[in-house]
């Protein structure tokens, strides 16, 4: 097992400061507290009312049947309740959609797509940590490696991380 010193410590935190708000540090606040999450949606949809808009991505999401369809949505921004509920029919669908999204991982870079994908790899029954570990350096976006983080913190076992 690998120490570090407290003077490593203190270099990286010196060399990589705390960053008052990321988008990292957002998304991880959301999967600490996922009911406060699902009590704003709530509460802003009985308070909004919903947009044309919304209410045909509302159906759009009710109507997807097909792989391609679910991930036409993951790139498609969303309200908060309709976010939700895709995120709910990505969960339902997890074995038919699990290999789609890993392949699709790989390639994407768009911002509303990754954060999608986190909440996927961060609920789903199956751990996919260990496929992380593996394709980690293939994946391209390093805005989604840094989210990915996250799932490994938040579902890896110590022993998977390598430092």
């Amino acid at each position: 097992m690998t120490t570090i010193s407290k003077k490593e410590v203190h270099k990286f935190l010196d060399k990589h400061p705390d960053i008052p708000f990321s988008a990292a540090k957002f998304e991880y606040s959301l999967y600490l507290e996922p009911e406060a999450v699902e009590y704003a949606n709530a509460i802003s949809e009985k308070m909004l009312d919903e947009s044309e808009e919304d209410l045909h991505s509302k159906r759009m999401i009710e109507q997807a049947e097909t792989t391609e369809e679910l991930l036409k949505l993951m790139r498609k921004p969303l309200s908060g309740g309709n976010r939700s509920r895709l995120r709910g029919k990505l969960l339902e669908y997890e074995t038919v959609m699990m290999p789609c999204i890993k392949e699709k991982t790989m390639k994407n870079g768009q911002d509303i797509f990754i954060e999608n994908t986190l909440y996927f790899f961060l609920h789903c029954e199956e751990n996919c940590c260990d496929w992380l570990m593996k394709e980690y350096s293939n994946i391209r976006n390093e805005y989604l490696k840094s989210m990915l983080c996250l799932v490994i913190g938040f579902r890896g076992d110590v022993e998977m991380i390598p430092f």
